[in-house]
């Protein structure tokens, strides 16, 4: 154990220890709960359309996580958020990320899912072959809020499939509050877990300024090895151990009584030390019968990859919220500015030599390749409302103007000096090599442009009946510079081009309260992605591209795509508010669908309009006190999403690229149980509790599988299905919390990112593997 590992344990264990004697200091202070956070019955309140509702109010199907459920539940990372949420899937691997929403997802173009921090959208589009969205580092949050279902009229063209928002706390001129975490975890065959933060919220002048500040960080210990190739012996333990840091300070000032100024800013890194892949079939040598191994079973991961894989991913997010109380309505103002830098190296080693020679071992001694990748964001966003603030009113309205400036820049370089070496055949055949070293230099920077007006009204024409229309039309307008050049290239190439679109996004709606506990809605809304560019990138794919219908290459443009969306829902609370049910039954049709045509002969790709798909499923959750000790959560989700018809690429195609009846790569199955007993001891409380997730194999064929499909790696299957289990038990005293936990109690060695290679020649299969059982230990304490 190195002395920074035994360093920042000591740190993490004098803090639980300084924790648990807490309560010397807080018998006099109060849990704070934010009006934001719940309401009276303690039912979540949450902004999913932008006014304050509590949940079983909003005529849509949300999940809301609240801080304290965050904690109960042990949500250390976004994967942990999607895991207890119904009808979702996430999916990441080292340069890339990907959400499904009732089936509705794709890893090109423009996100199919909005990604917010408070009022500011940060999500991506796919650019070059790498990068993916951020996350929020799930520390100092209000809440987070699940929004399925197209939200394209409150939360524009980025919101396709739904809408994932993070709600930080907001400065409180009224009183402190605060809150500290700390951890410690080990890893089965890994390595160790550990974290540390703290938050702070203090009124400057009562009723008038204030603060909130609050910093963290954790380790998540890694449980990979990589090895050397050739005699498997381990050269970095533990390697894909990953550093996060996430600090953030509010100030609020209200000068006068109707006027509130809120500046803050965020700032995050995330630092990978290695892939988080494991290498499936990494075998014994027989010349080394002590060397270690691939075995998923035993806990055993490896990669043999010759570069270490490492990563940053750094963002800094100044923002400004003005509101203004106008008396019957707000008229509230956002600025901010994304600021987003990604680094990424990725081993190339063997993906390069097996593309060009179809070896995938390596020929030469010390021999590597590596490719860097820089992912950039520079994001401008503003948005202006007026809303009604009336609740007893019988209309009720916003309406606003959005404005965004997102220009992104995506480089990679490739590096592999050994090129002539195992390729001398290719000698005097292609260009030579780029700064003596790069067979591949690519430089692409693209920006998008919105412009949106918006509206929604709510009617009611009778007492319980409400009506909503909502509406927005928006400009978006597209731009790519890209220039690529190398051996793989062939003579450079540079290529612009763009496109311009007008979208129209409505939204239809009613509900009826049928009783102060029940709520029956029905809603039709529309969901658009913008459409994009597909630069040359100049050495053509041969045949490939000529089986699938493009024998002068690959398609310059794809148009955008949409969805029309049509869900029926009812959310009800019974026995006296102690059981609560949501549920929603939905029908999603999607049209021109943006997906990836990967050329598998050649190691490129790019995004094609492939035909129309037809998602159908429902959601439901479930909660119940059923003692005062004991409470009980269930979230179960299905979808059967599927392709409508088979589609080839051109008139000239071969082979399609989609067949009718493929199912979008999603698990059909999702379910989330959760279950707490507090147990009384004296004037404090303990509690166990146990938190299970499943989600079933897609047993249907998908489009990359598919034999009957151009571009299909026929060696490849779907995820299987992946059951999660944990436990924890505590005890609670005037604020303090200090539990024990297990995570993957049952030690499942499944894959959850998807399992690839290389390109078609390749015969390593990698793998992103759940991480195996950890044992920890938690303390915190809320104030």
């Amino acid at each position: 154990m190195s002395k920074h590992i035994r360093e920042n344990l000591v740190a993490g264990s004098a803090l639980i220890a300084f924790v648990t004697a807490m309560p010397a200091f807080a018998q006099d202070t109060a849990k704070s709960q934010s009006a934001a956070e719940a309401d009276q019955s303690g039912e979540i309140v949450v902004t999913a359309t932008r006014k304050n509702e509590v949940l079983s109010k909003v005529p849509i199907s949300v999940s809301a996580f609240s801080t304290e459920t965050l904690d109960k539940r042990g949500v250390r990372d976004f994967a942990d958020v999607i895991r207890q949420t119904p009808g979702i899937v996430f999916e990441q691997t080292n340069t890339t990320t990907n959400i499904a929403i009732r089936g509705i997802n794709s890893s090109v173009g423009a996100s199919t899912t909005g990604i917010y921090i408070d009022d500011t959208p940060i999500q991506v589009r796919a650019l070059g072959y790498s990068g993916g969205n951020v996350y929020p580092v799930i520390f100092d949050l209000e809440r987070i809020e699940v929004l399925r279902g197209p939200q394209g009229t409150l939360f524009g063209a980025g919101s396709q499939g739904g809408t994932i928002r993070f709600l930080t706390p907001q400065p409180d001129a009224t009183k402190t509050s605060g809150r500290v975490r700390s951890e410690v975890a080990t890893t089965e065959n890994g390595g160790m877990s550990y974290e540390l933060g703290g938050a702070i919220g203090v009124p400057l002048v009562p009723d008038t300024l204030a603060v909130r500040a609050s910093a963290y960080y954790r380790r998540d210990g890694g449980w990979v090895d990589r090895v050397r190739f050739e005699d498997k012996q381990v050269i970095d333990k533990d390697a894909n151990r990953i550093d996060s840091f996430v600090g953030r300070v509010a100030v609020g000032w209200t000068p006068t009584p109707d006027l509130t100024i809120t500046p803050s800013v965020v700032y995050q890194r995330i630092k990978n030390n290695d892939s988080p892949e494991s290498w499936d079939n990494i075998q014994r040598d027989p010349a080394s019968p002590n060397a270690a191994f691939s075995d998923y079973e035993n806990g055993v991961f490896l990669n043999g990859n010759r570069v270490r894989e490492n990563g940053n991913d750094r963002f800094v997010l100044p923002s400004l919220n003005i509101k203004y109380a106008l008396g019957g309505a707000d008229l509230i103002a956002i600025g901010s500015y994304f600021d987003r830098r990604q680094t990424f190296r990725a081993d190339y080693t063997l993906f390069d030599q097996s593309l060009f020679t179809g070896i995938t071992l390596p020929l030469i001694p010390n021999q590597a390749a590596f490719s860097d990748f820089v992912n950039t964001q520079k994001n401008w966003t503003g948005e202006l409302r007026l809303q009604s603030t009336a609740t007893d009113s019988p209309i009720t309205w916003v309406v606003g103007g959005f404005f965004q400036d997102a220009k992104q820049v995506s480089i990679q370089t490739v590096d592999d000096r050994f090129f002539y070496q195992y390729a001398p055949f290719l000698v005097g055949v292609l260009p030579p090599l780029v700064d003596g070293r790069l067979i591949y230099d690519q430089a692409t920077s693209s920006k998008d442009r919105q412009y949106a007006v918006f509206g929604q009204v709510g009617f009611k024409p009778v007492d319980r009946l409400t009506l909503t229309l909502g509406l927005r039309y928006g400009r978006t307008e597209f731009s790519i510079n890209s220039f690529a050049q190398g051996p793989v290239v062939g003579p450079p190439v540079t290529d612009i081009g763009g496109q311009k679109e007008s979208p129209f996004t409505p939204k239809f709606g009613i509900d009826f309260q049928i009783d102060p506990r029940t709520l029956v809605y029905a809603s039709v809304a529309k969901g658009f992605r913008p459409g994009g560019y597909n630069p040359q990138v100049g050495l053509p794919c041969g045949g490939e591209l000529g089986s699938i219908g493009y024998p002068n290459g690959r398609p310059t443009l794809y148009n955008s795509d949409s969805v029309w969306s049509y869900e029926l829902g009812v959310k009800t609370r019974m026995a006296g508010g102690r059981v609560g049910v949501q549920g929603s039954v939905y029908q999603i049709d999607w049209t021109d669908i943006q997906q990836a045509v990967a050329l598998n002969s050649c190691g490129f790709q790019f995004t094609g309009n492939l035909g129309k798909a037809r998602s159908r499923g429902f959601d439901l959750q479930f909660d119940a006190k059923v003692t005062d000790q004991f409470s009980v959560q269930a979230e179960i989700g299905y979808t059967n999403a599927k392709f409508l018809q088979t589609f080839a690429g051109g008139p000239s195609a071969v082979v399609p690229l989609v067949t009718a009846g493929n199912h979008v790569l999603s698990p059909p199955w999702t379910i989330s149980l959760h279950g707490q007993y507090d147990i009384p001891l004296g004037e404090h409380t303990g509690y166990i509790r146990s938190d299970y997730d499943y989600r079933s194999e897609q047993t249907d064929l998908t489009p990359g599988i598919d034999p009957r499909n151009g571009g299909a790696d026929r060696t490849l299957t779907n995820p299987p299905a992946l059951n999660q289990w944990s436990a924890r038990a505590g005890y609670r005293f005037n604020g303090v919390d200090v539990s024990v936990f297990v995570n993957n109690i049952l030690d499942s060695s499944v894959w959850q990112g998807r399992r690839s290679r290389d390109n078609g020649a390749a015969t390593i299969y990698r793998s992103h593997v759940i991480r195996p059982r950890t044992f920890g230990l938690t303390a915190g304490y809320t104030f």
